[in-house]
């Protein structure tokens, strides 16, 4: 209801969501990704990578003032790990939006719709290219190394820059293989004032992203809602026609629809 009456949802801080691998668990694979050192340039860049993912998760976990802001989704509306974690043990609601008609991925400071990743061959594959790519772009001076780099700074510092620079936005879209069955996209949300809310006994940091549609200014775009696996449809589906029918939705304007899964609690 608050979702439906405010046309927005929560993005919350990212060091408060409930994987405590979250931004963290590229590091852990890092070195595993690697391709077998070789040439100068490769060793060069190898060391850069090693060193930064050595250094990098005590970092991120005590970083202040740095946060980022996420509001996460999935691709499926029907997975029974899901309900149970998120929708009052199957008695909820899973909402469809259109990614395409969304206020918050629009505008002169767009929020980012990502998709996450879950390790594997998928993370490994940007790593390897992404070294490769570098080892090319250096390999001309691998010989020569010493006599270039900014006056303040030799090539191996700005090269474990630039590296980092890299895997840290990379971990944004990279999470532990545990969480694959979610499915996630996540908007990283920018700007907005930093907000708070009492959740397990904490303090929540959160932003407020509007998820209001492009097209009709008044609605979200809402596709579809699937009603949880232990509500009564019946009666579930009639008052969502009701309450799509007052908001301005429209009787048909929502398809429902209820979940596949053969849940009992």
């Amino acid at each position: 209801m608050s979702i439906f009456n405010h046309r927005s949802v929560w993005a919350t801080d990212t060091n408060y969501l409930n994987d405590s691998k979250e931004l963290v668990s590229l590091f852990d694979s890092l070195k595993h990704h690697l391709p077998p050192g070789g040439s100068p340039a490769s060793e060069l860049v190898r060391a850069a990578i090693s060193e930064f993912a050595e250094f990098a998760p005590g970092f991120r976990a005590n970083l202040i003032g740095m946060s980022s802001f996420v509001a996460c989704f999935s691709e499926d509306g029907d997975v029974l790990s899901q309900w149970r974690a998120y929708a009052d043990n199957g008695m909820g609601f899973a909402i469809g939006f259109d990614p395409t008609d969304l206020v918050a991925l629009t505008g002169e400071k767009p929020s980012e719709l990502r998709r996450m990743m879950y390790g594997g061959s998928v993370e490994e594959e940007i790593v390897l290219r992404y070294v490769d790519q570098v080892v090319e772009a250096i390999r001309e001076i691998e010989t020569e190394f010493d006599r270039f780099g900014y006056p303040q700074m030799s090539l191996s510092s700005w090269l474990r820059l630039r590296t980092s620079e890299f895997f840290y936005e990379l971990a944004f879209e990279c999470k532990h293989p545990a969480f694959h069955e979610e499915r996630e996209w996540r908007i990283l949300a920018r700007g907005g004032e930093m907000l708070f809310r009492a959740s397990s006994g904490k303090l929540v940091p959160y932003k407020t992203l509007d998820m209001t549609s492009i097209s009709n200014p008044s609605l979200m775009p809402v596709k579809e809602i699937v009603i949880g696996p232990c509500t009564n449809s019946f009666e579930a589906e009639r008052v969502l026609t009701y309450l799509a029918d007052k908001l301005g939705y429209g009787h048909s304007g929502i398809r429902f629809r209820k979940s596949g899964a053969p849940y009992r609690r």
